[in-house]
């Protein structure tokens, strides 16, 4: 089974994006500068990246910790990721729980989604698998990742979206959800 996400009414109406274009929310120097940012790519007609990051007052284990916590995720993240079950490690086979848009009657598009998980501990983890030929094939990138920033973490949540006509619709859609992700892990965590 592949992973499909599905598009909204105007997202199919909405055109590609012409032009790379960013969405800081604070000025991007140092890592202790960083407050949280993110931005979007189109770098052809079938390709896109979104990028988001947040600055977290606590340790990395600590983020880590809530990050990786599948079990108890949906009690704190409102959209995208939810949980994960499976194998966790490095090439494990796992079932993720994500939210991406809602239906016809407003409520969350809740998906099971399997991946092959790329995994390392205490710092990162993500998968590449292939989209479904229904939403235009090609494949995602998708990774969380955690790094020191002195006594705080620096949270990074990006996407690559390759070899689909709707990579631009994709991340534009992504952008907002990533964003709010992170900054529900930021609260959970500081709580």
């Amino acid at each position: 089974m592949h992973s499909s996400f599905p598009f909204t009414s105007t997202a199919l109406a909405a055109p590609l994006l012409a032009i790379a274009f960013s969405a800081p929310l604070a000025a991007e120097t140092s890592c202790d500068a960083r407050l949280m940012s993110g931005s979007i790519a189109q770098l052809s007609p079938t390709h896109a990246t979104v990028d988001t990051s947040v600055l977290i007052n606590a340790a990395p284990k600590d983020v880590w910790a809530t990050l990786t916590d599948f079990d108890n995720m949906a009690g704190w993240s409102s959209s995208t990721l939810q949980g994960m079950t499976g194998d966790i490690q490095d090439g494990g086979k796992v079932t993720i729980s994500f939210i991406f848009g809602s239906d016809e009657k407003g409520e969350p598009n809740l998906m099971e989604i399997p991946h092959t998980l790329m995994y390392e501990d205490g710092q990162s983890f993500g998968w590449s698998d292939p989209f479904s030929d229904d939403i235009g094939g090609g494949h995602d990138n998708h990774l969380y990742r955690v790094e020191a920033c002195g006594d705080q973490t620096l949270f990074i949540q990006s996407d690559e979206v390759v070899d689909n006509p709707y990579a631009a619709n994709f991340v534009a859609q992504l952008l907002p959800m990533y964003q709010t992700f992170n900054a529900e892990l930021k609260a959970s965590v500081e709580d």
